[in-house]
């Protein structure tokens, strides 16, 4: 009798274990999560998370500093920018309606790093989105007692101990508040959200209606004062106010219908979004000249300006509860993908435990609610805010590329082509890297021109591979031109953005890195299936069957 193992067991840190693909089974984790999610509540979020920061605080930066009335433009560019990458998320949250967001896109269709790398910077994304808004509403303090005529005190405005840091004291509170909601389920949090959500929005049409009254369009006059570079500029700015709109299908596993409310869901958010900061921002640019605009209270300030003390008092008060809504929603997608990342052993398993009562990841909640507190007191609100946009946009790139990806693959997740499609889309980040530099750094406009024509050749390529795996829920339209555009469009706002910023996401990801293997890899619950046989006929096994999204 030998005495040989059934199973030969393969090292986990290898190729193939980086680059393994997670299988259907993953929607069968969701079962504990409550379903109780309709698309009211869906929207309600969405908007909730993206409404907030950028209308009333990166508005003023733009129309000042970059675009003028011109920051218009900004928005819609960013919007379309945003709407190709919504058409992925819709697409990919209809195939996979769990809760890892792109995380568990990625995981499915680039592999297991890729699927960690995105997931870890989305983590990022959300804790500090909840801190940089904290941030911005204990700032807000101060604009209500400037409008009665008094200094803020200390313990508002902040005590700066050097150039990184500055305490905060009142920063955490309104992250403590939103973290006990949170734990007490996502029916109740909801309930909140909406209620908040519709103060937010009716805060907003006050200001666009009554704004409207003290227009001078000669304030429109010139439209593009830096030009359509500064309209671009424009959009690297208020691209943060579209953050969020993602943190939708974070809720995948709590809709009760999400194959059709997440794509109305995703898509609606933009809509609503997009229609209010136009509102916004033709009002604004119409009540000031663009060089008067206030940077701290951009909304608050034109009232208190023409003595309407009872306007600004009402805007101000408005903003806080917006900041509340999107301190919230920031709060609740980051312990959400926590879970996924821990039932697919990839991160430490305490994340994964649900509370059996409210049905919520209570440890992940409160971990978030510790961590993002602890950044809002030390960090300002430039500092935070410069770290947002580059993990967002990265996840952004990753989906769309992902939605290509599963068009050419079969059932078992193999492709069957001579150049792979995730090769082709690689040389296309990479061009569309480069385009992005050249244009920020004002090259000359031949190598601008040389640097797209490879970027088109790939997408005509593209456009000739047969596609095999056409899902039969929503579909990411004019797909591969669409996705394709959306990784030219995000990998060129990433090269916009600062060198620090990108420099401490590197280091983010690097202490990420080390997580993942030295505990992700060994313990990712697909190690089981990268073991091998002796043979098919000593044990039986076989491939057959496992289902791939």
């Amino acid at each position: 009798m030998s005495n040989q193992p059934l199973i030969k067991k393969r090292s986990v840190y290898s190729l193939n274990s980086l680059l393994r693909k997670y299988p259907l089974e993953v929607e069968q984790s969701q079962e504990n999560l409550n379903k109780c999610l309709t698309i009211v509540d869906i929207i309600s979020y969405g908007v909730g998370s993206t409404v907030g920061a950028g209308v009333f605080v990166s508005i003023g930066i733009a129309i000042s500093q970059k675009a003028g009335p011109g920051t218009l433009l900004s928005f819609l560019f960013s919007a379309l920018a945003c709407l190709i990458s919504a058409f992925c998320y819709s697409e990919f949250s209809t195939r996979i309606p769990v809760s890892g967001s792109a995380y568990t896109f990625a995981y499915v269709s680039l592999g297991e790093f890729a699927g960690w790398f995105v997931g870890w910077n989305l983590t990022l994304e959300y804790a500090i989105s909840a801190s940089a808004v904290a941030r911005g509403w204990a700032g807000y303090f101060q604009e209500i007692f400037v409008i009665f005529g008094h200094e803020a005190p200390e313990w508002i405005t902040g005590i700066s101990i050097n150039s990184f840091i500055n305490i905060s004291p009142l920063a955490p509170i309104i992250i403590i508040i939103c973290t006990i909601i949170l734990v007490f389920g996502i029916k109740d949090s909801s309930r909140f959200n909406v209620i908040i959500t519709m103060i937010n929005i009716i805060t907003i049409l006050f200001f666009i209606i009554t704004g409207s009254i003290y227009i001078d369009v000669k304030n429109w006059t010139p439209f593009l004062p830096f030009g359509m570079k500064g309209v671009f500029q424009g959009c690297s700015i208020i691209f943060f106010s579209y953050v969020g709109f993602d943190s939708v299908t974070t809720l995948a596993g709590e809709v009760k219908n999400p194959k059709r409310d997440l794509p109305i869901g995703i898509v609606g958010t933009l809509v609503i979004a997009t229609t209010l900061y136009i509102g916004v921002t033709l009002v604004l640019s119409g009540m000031v000249n663009y060089v008067n605009v206030n940077v701290n209270s951009p909304l608050s300030s034109p009232f208190e300006n023409r003595g309407m003390k009872w306007a600004a008092i009402i805007l101000a008060i408005g903003t806080l509860t917006s900041l509340t809504a999107s301190t919230l929603c920031c709060l609740l997608g980051q312990p959400r993908i926590y879970l996924q990342m821990a039932k697919d052993g990839l991160f430490f398993k305490k994340f994964a435990s649900v509370n059996e009562k409210t049905q919520t990841p209570v440890f992940g909640t409160i971990f978030t609610g510790v961590f993002a507190s602890i950044l809002a007191i030390i960090l300002d609100l430039d500092q935070l805010t410069n770290m947002i946009s580059v993990g967002t946009l990265m996840a952004f790139t990753v989906v769309c590329a992902g939605v290509v990806i599963m068009r050419f693959r079969d059932e078992n997740g193999v492709e069957h082509s001579k150049i792979p499609s995730a090769i082709l889309l690689f040389v296309l980040y990479i061009f569309a890297s480069l385009f992005g530099v050249s244009s920020a750094n004002d090259w000359n406009i031949g190598i601008q021109i040389a640097f797209c024509v490879p970027m088109l050749a790939i997408m005509i390529g593209l456009c000739f591979k047969k596609q095999i795996n056409i899902p039969t829920t929503f579909k990411c339209p004019f797909n591969p031109v669409v996705p394709c555009l959306g990784i030219i469009v995000n990998s060129y706002f990433i090269m916009h953005l600062t060198l620090d910023s990108l420099y401490r996401v590197l280091i983010w990801t690097v202490a990420g890195a080390i997580i993942y293997f030295a505990y992700g890899i060994r313990n990712s619950k697909l190690n089981e299936s990268t073991q091998t046989p002796q043979s098919d006929s000593d044990i039986g096994y076989s491939n057959k069957g496992i289902n791939y999204y």
